[in-house]
């Protein structure tokens, strides 16, 4: 009785319908039009699911992680992070766990209140590591080479 009512083809595409991604129709023939006006140009539009451009976020290299760890590992709430960074044999570990999979964790664990809340503070970390180390660089060219 249960598979009179169902058929194979049908769930079959439903499970196929709901992988297709779902684009609207006026964005799609936007995307379309402007790809074929800038053929010359170079570029190529997409349209990409929000649900993709996050993950591929999530997956990207910390910079501020790797140039600044125990600073970031603050900002970014990673606190377990944070304190096994202290420890000197643990802390390279911590900076290279921090540096791919630190961006991941802080958005598990972090308890943001929006996606954009954590981006902006994620670009705030990695613009205070890149800073951090111009400072350093800068001090150090300073006392090598003043008279």
């Amino acid at each position: 009785m249960w598979r009179d009512d169902f058929k194979v083809s049908d769930i079959l595409f439903n499970i196929l319908f709901s992988m297709q991604p779902r684009l609207c129709k006026q964005c799609q023939a936007k995307v379309e039009e402007w790809n074929h006006t800038c053929k010359g140009c170079g570029y190529h539009l997409v349209l990409e699911p929000e649900e993709k451009l996050r993950a591929r976020y999530l997956r990207t290299p910390s910079l501020g992680a790797l140039l600044f760890t125990q600073g970031w590992a603050l900002g970014a709430r990673v606190y377990v992070l944070f304190i096994l960074s202290l420890i000197p044999a643990v802390g390279i570990a911590a900076l290279i766990i921090g540096m791919i999979f630190g961006r991941r964790i802080s958005w598990k664990m972090g308890s943001w209140g929006s996606w954009q809340e954590y981006t902006t503070r994620m670009r705030l970390l990695d613009g205070i590591g890149v800073a951090w180390i111009c400072l350093l660089g800068l001090v150090y060219l300073y006392l090598r080479f003043k008279s």
